[in-house]
């Protein structure tokens, strides 16, 4: 028996009195309490206390080795072997057990956050059950526990590790022994017969149940059945089984319905066993009920025909299937057509398939039919195909016993031409039309032809063969080209079907359409062809800048719309006319200009290219000039000479300007009567308002009425004049009057004399009014504006030419005049001769009262003209006209009163060119009136402005522009 015990907590190895030095780990191994080996007396007693030092002294370093004990204290708390507790006290195999360890503080204060842990089978970390901290009260108890689950049978160990304000911690364990309980299983399932089970049948279920645990199991009950079908369960009884055993039970199950179904096998369906794992165990198996038989069609009824032929035969194919099936077995499948009104259904034979072996198979099927169905009108029908339609098989489903397909009875196909499309309604002579025709088959089968078209006089032209697909349309392009000149062009086509083809409709087959082919000249510069060469056309290449004194050649393309003549001028940088190139071009032709020109000026220097007749954009071209360094030397040399000498030859210029200006100002009179000076049939000398040439007899009065348009700048001017007043272009005379001999009058001898002195005097007959460059500083001298005139010419040229033809039909219905005779002129209207014939002077004035008698001073012949207009004011207040009077000013033109127009009267400071030094002032020039006019068959009166013959109510003369308010 001990008498005192002493902890030596940190030795690994323990003297005992009988075996010497022996394990710790070995003695806690054993359950031994460490204080019942260690007896002080007893070692003393021993004698081999020093032997003990000894050792303790060796092993002192082994002291940190954690090796467990049954017992043991970390800074002041306890726990031993004996404060484990298990509950249940016998645990079984798959359940759990709650294991309690009671801690003691045996310090006065509380131990705070005392660290505990439980470990399954070894202090691991793998294995750790619980770990958690504690407050324990001084001289205290505290219980902590942890629950282990899913136990296994046999042998099991706890450990546990307990350590408190950084000391030692107290590890060691507790074995138990953990029960085993019976296991039931089901171990195999199967079912008599495996295949071919049909609804109805009854199937035997074999079942084999295993006990797999380690104690006996008693008695139990199997419960097999099918899922989802209530009351199909049976309960079958399992007898008591040993650990390993096995036994083999079986049931019979009926299957009302077919498909897939699942069967359940439960053991110990009741809990009437202990078993490890409660609810398992259970097995399935998956089992194919067949129903009866089916047969039905897959996929689509086929009805085809050829695609080429009206007539069939039509072609019905489709596929049957047999699900389910067992052995061989005929199939009827029959045909109908449905019909609407009083058409007959036709009767179609039916027809067998063949069916064998097992399970689910599948027999195509075709026919063709062809007398048949041609009676059928055209449209379409619905055909059905049924599967034993007289009731001959047992099928699990009727439902699906019928297919049915459409059937066509196609009509004729129609080939339909829509308008034909032209690309434009109006194009040029010569430009090609992209005609666009669509054609469409309404038919449902393809069709073939060629398009019969006729163009610009050309005749059924057949094109390519066209194909049209069913219900589709085909376009049909050509580009053609139109004919020469301006004219209505007609396009028109009709289909045409190949002889194996067809068209049930031909009236909307056909297509017209004309369209407007005009002709009109437009030409094109290309830039990209413009060259620039030396001398001639054909010279060498030349570049800017030019030099000065050479000659050069410019050289450009043109290409036309249409098709005409025109006539290209050269002009240069001023107007100067360089040449001019006349061009007859068709439609797409091409055409060269040429302009040659001199370099004499350093300026820049520029050619302008200008059309005629406006067929064109004017082409402009400038070139930089260059000039060698001793012509500017020289030039800057005599600058100051030359500047002087331009300065005393403009003031001398200029008087020589003024004083030929006052001394040359003429009267519109006089400025026609220079025009018109010459006969334009003997080129005889005029007065100028004789109506006959005095030489030829030629009738002038008629001739001045003749107008045409200057080949040159197309202006409409007169005939009688040889230059254009525009363009300043000499005119053919000859094209428009018939040349005549001139007769030579003998002088008297009398006269003779005076006509020496006459001539003597004459001036020189190759001085002829000419045009001018310069038209409008031209025409200011004659007291023209020339805009304005311009202007008024357009609008007036148009109501002269009309005047004109009239004039010219009525003068020709009078006859030509023979060659050599005089022209004999009967005036419209009565002269008062023939009116008054047989009346004498008091028969006309008889009753006239108040007849007013007018005396004119300076009466100068029997007829008023313009030098009567002193007694003008006396007619205009006997007839109660008004007019212009003498000294009046004449608002003429434009509504101006500016003094450069004819007319108005000239203010004597306006015309005076004078220099202060020059006392002489230029008398003014009284300006004449011109010869009244003869009236016509209408009342005339004579023009304020000019004093040409103007009817009396006229607001506007139609020779100078001049408008009355």
């Amino acid at each position: 028996m001990l008498t005192k015990a002493i902890r030596l907590q940190s030795l690994r190895y323990l003297a005992t009195p009988n075996s010497g030095l022996k394990p710790i780990v070995g003695i806690a191994a054993e359950g031994e309490s460490f204080n019942s080996h260690v007896h002080i007396k007893a070692l003393m007693r021993g004698g081999v206390m020093q032997f003990f030092l000894v050792v303790l002294l060796v092993l002192a370093p082994l002291a940190v080795w954690t090796n467990p004990a049954s017992a043991g204290s970390s800074g002041g708390v306890e726990a031993s072997v004996g404060g484990v507790g298990f509950m249940p006290a016998a645990p079984v195999m798959g359940g759990s057990v709650t294991i309690t360890l009671s801690l003691h503080n045996t310090n006065p204060t509380t131990a705070n956050n005392v660290e505990y842990s439980f470990y399954k089978h070894s202090i691991e970390s793998g294995n750790l059950l619980k770990y958690a901290v504690v407050d324990i009260p001084g001289d205290g108890y505290v219980d902590v526990s942890a629950v282990w689950n899913s136990l296994q049978e046999g042998s099991q160990q706890i450990w546990l590790d307990v350590a408190y304000n950084g000391d030692t911690a107290v590890r060691f364990y507790k074995a138990f022994n953990v029960l085993g309980l019976a296991n039931l299983e089901v171990t195999l399932i199967e079912v008599s017969p495996s295949s071919g089970l049909r609804i109805g049948d009854s199937g035997i279920v074999s079942t084999t149940v295993t006990n797999s645990g380690t104690v006996a199991s008693g008695n139990s009950t199997l419960q097999v059945g099918i899922q989802g079908l209530t009351n199909s369960s049976v309960d079958v009884a399992v007898p008591s089984l040993t650990p390993g055993q096995s036994a083999l039970v079986n049931a019979t199950l009926d299957f009302p319905e077919s498909g897939t179904w699942t069967l359940t096998a439960t053991p110990d369906a009741y809990d009437e066993v202990s078993e490890v794992a409660e609810g398992y165990g259970s097995s399935t198996l998956e089992v194919e009920v067949l129903p009866l038989p089916d047969y039905y069609f897959t996929g689509q009824l086929l009805i085809t025909s050829p695609s080429e032929n009206l007539d069939g035969p039509w072609t019905i194919s489709g596929t049957l299937a047999r699900s389910y099936g067992a052995g061989n077995q005929t199939a009827h499948i029959n045909f109908s057509v449905a019909t609407s009104g009083q058409q007959e259904a036709p009767v179609i034979a039916p027809l067998e398939v063949m069916f064998t072996g097992e399970g689910d198979s599948s027999q195509p099927f075709s026919v063709e039919l062809d007398a048949v169905l041609q009676g059928l009108a055209v449209g379409e029908y619905a055909l059905t195909v049924t599967v034993d339609p007289f009731g001959w098989l047992d099928q699990s489903n009727n439902a699906n016993d019928q297919v049915t397909g459409l059937l066509n009875i196609r009509p004729i196909p129609n080939v339909q031409v829509d308008p034909a499309s032209p690309s434009s309604m109006i194009v040029n002579s010569g430009d090609k039309v992209n005609w666009y025709v669509l054609l469409t088959n309404t038919g449902d089968i393809s069709v073939s032809g060629r398009l019969n078209y006729s163009w610009e006089g050309q005749e059924n032209i057949l094109s390519e063969i066209i194909n049209i697909e069913p219900f589709s349309s085909q376009a049909w392009t050509k580009n053609l080209s139109t004919g020469q000149g301006a004219h209505t062009a007609t396009f028109s086509a009709r289909w045409q079907p190949l002889t194996n083809s067809y068209d049930s409709d031909s009236s909307d087959s056909e297509t017209t359409v004309s369209i407007t082919v005009s002709d009109t000249l437009s030409l094109t510069f290309q830039l990209s062809t413009g060259s620039l060469t030396t001398n001639t056309a054909t010279g060498a290449l030349a570049h800017a800048p030019l030099k000065y004194g050479s000659t050069y050649a410019y050289t450009i393309t043109l290409t036309s719309s249409g098709e005409g003549n025109d006539t290209l001028v050269c002009l240069d940088g001023v107007g100067a006319e360089l040449g001019q190139t006349s061009v007859s071009i068709a439609n797409g032709e091409s055409a060269m200009v040429t302009c040659i020109f001199n370099i004499e000026q350093t300026t820049p220097y520029s050619i302008n290219i200008v059309s005629s007749s406006g067929t064109a954009q004017t082409h402009i071209r400038t070139w930089s000039i260059s000039s060698t360094d001793t012509e500017f030397a020289a030039e800057d040399q005599s600058f100051d000479r030359l500047a002087a000498m331009l300065g005393i030859g403009a003031v001398v210029f200029v008087g020589i300007l003024v004083s030929a200006f006052l001394l040359t100002r003429k009267r519109d009179e006089e400025v026609e009567r220079d025009i018109f000076d010459y006969c334009p049939a003997c080129e005889g000398e005029l007065e100028g308002d004789e109506k006959l040439c005095p030489h030829c007899t030629f009738n002038l009065a008629r001739a001045r009425r003749r107008f045409h348009d200057c080949t040159t700048c197309t202006e409409n001017i007169p005939s009688m004049i040889s230059h254009c007043p525009f363009c300043g272009t000499e005119q053919d005379l000859s094209i428009h009057f018939e040349k005549r001999q001139r007769r030579e009058i003998k002088p008297l001898p009398d006269a003779v004399g005076a006509q020496t002195e006459a001539e003597s005097g004459h001036d020189d007959d190759d001085e002829i009014v000419v045009g001018t460059k310069d038209f409008d500083s031209t025409i200011e001298e004659f007291g023209y504006d020339a805009g304005q005139l311009e202007s008024d010419w357009d609008e007036k040229f148009a109501a002269a030419e009309a005047e004109m033809d009239a004039l010219t039909k009525r003068l020709e219905a009078e006859g030509e005049i023979e060659e050599g005779e005089d022209d004999v002129a009967e005036p419209l209207l009565k002269t008062a001769s023939e009116t008054f014939s047989g009346e004498g002077f008091e028969d006309v004035i008889k009753g006239r009262d108040d007849m007013i008698s007018i005396d004119d001073e300076g009466d100068d012949s029997d007829e008023l003209s313009a030098s009567d207009a002193q007694i003008r004011k006396q007619l205009y207040d006997i007839t109660g006209e008004e007019g212009v009077l003498p000294g009046e000013e004449v608002i003429i033109g434009m509504g101006a009163s500016e003094r450069e127009f004819v007319g108005n009267e000239i203010p004597d400071d306006a015309m005076d060119f004078s220099f202060e030094d020059d006392e002489l002032t230029p008398a003014s020039i009284k300006l004449k009136r011109a010869a009244r006019r003869r009236k016509t068959g209408e009342e005339m009166g004579e023009c304020g402005a000019c004093g040409a013959d103007i009817p009396m109510d006229a607001n506007e003369c139609d020779v100078c522009g001049a408008r009355y308010d």
